[in-house]
């Protein structure tokens, strides 16, 4: 493969842009710390780098957590050095001790908040350079405070002037997982028709619904934190929780027929069982292009649906009436209801989603 072909497979137009955003900010914050004589402005340098991340609300989520960290770990470095060269008296002692309890309390709060898992990096710094320049452990950590400080105004004033929206990406993210259900779904169907389950198929295709739902809760954690009005944030919200009832029915599906015998009463529907899987496939593409483009699904999905969940509906219950059923023992019995309810409650969620996108 040739470079040019390298960076056309794996340099996206987002990635790009990522990349230059960063480049720009850490660029501008090495040029203000000469311009502010800041001794040591890498540190500005590392935070521009840091808390710049593909999209505007995880720069602020970044940020927050950096400036937290950093002052919990300054003043708490600055303490204990202070504490310690009280008690002990300069030297290696005093050093050790400080960086013993700021460090093991630092680690303590960063159990306890996430956002604090800087600290005891901020901390063991204000230490050692009390220890090696012998300055005033106070000043020393407002310097480190005041570096980090600037470095994240850079990187959020790129990040606000250059935006990459969460929101934006997860609409994307929320179209593609509606997709991965569909393939889901003509796994789990292919495999109970044909009486062959396809455990491999299957597995894959578990698998990429799942690593998209984590992938689209993280967006959405940002996309809060994004300034939007906030009943944007909710529609977002509601259709993510909407995959999360249609991948749970879709999972019951596949474990209803994983042990499932490959004859059972799922034969005497065939083709109303077809039809039901058929249009909600079609429901769940045709969700994903309207998420995708933000625009209102067509409605000849909704009314395939509808006929299908009918159709299914009162061939089970003829079927019932004539006592097709009272052949089959009750494991078989059970493993069709479990399968056919949880295709009929996920036909139901994506008709009551593709009315609200209409």
């Amino acid at each position: 493969m040739n470079i040019t072909a390298f960076f056309a497979q794996h340099v996206t137009p987002s990635n790009l842009r990522h990349a230059l955003r960063t480049s720009v900010a850490a660029t501008a914050t090495a040029a203000l710390t000469r311009v502010l004589d800041l001794e040591q402005g890498y540190w500005a340098v590392f935070s521009a780098i840091l808390v710049m991340q593909a999209h505007v609300g995880g720069s602020i989520a970044a940020s927050w957590a950096r400036l937290l960290g950093t002052a919990c770990g300054a003043l708490l470095g600055a303490l204990a050095i202070s504490a310690a060269d009280s008690l002990l008296g300069p030297g290696a002692a005093s050093l050790s001790s400080a960086m013993l309890l700021a460090v093991f309390l630092c680690a303590l709060l960063a159990a306890k908040n996430e956002n604090l898992r800087l600290a005891g990096l901020t901390a063991a710094v204000v230490i050692c350079l009390h220890g090696t320049m012998g300055d005033n452990a106070f000043s020393i950590g407002l310097s480190r405070f005041l570096e980090v400080g600037l470095g994240i105004v850079v990187a959020l004033c790129v990040s606000l002037a250059w935006p990459s929206h969460a929101r934006v990406v997860l609409r994307f993210g929320l179209a593609k997982a509606l997709e991965e259900l569909g393939q889901l779904l003509a796994a789990i169907m292919e495999s109970r028709m044909s009486g062959h389950y396809d455990r491999q198929r299957v597995f894959h295709r578990k698998d990429a619904v799942l690593r998209l739902a984590l992938r689209n809760r993280q967006l959405l954690a940002a996309a809060r934190r994004e300034p939007a009005p906030a009943h944007h944030g909710e529609t977002l919200a509601n259709l993510l929780a909407t995959q999360d009832r249609l991948a749970e029915h879709l999972l019951a599906m596949d474990h209803a027929i994983e042990h499932a015998p490959p004859e059972g009463f799922h034969q005497h529907l065939p083709l109303e069982l077809a039809e039901l899987g058929a249009a909600l496939h079609l429901a769940l593409n045709t969700l994903a292009e309207a998420v995708r483009n933000n625009q209102p699904a067509t409605r000849q999905p909704l009314q395939r649906l509808d006929n299908a969940l009918a159709t299914a509906g009162q061939k089970l219950l003829d079927l019932r009436q004539q006592r097709i059923i009272a052949v089959y023992d009750l494991d078989e019995v059970m493993h069709f209801y479990s399968f056919y309810h949880a295709l009929r409650e996920a036909a139901r969620e994506a008709r009551n989603e593709l009315a609200r996108q209409e």
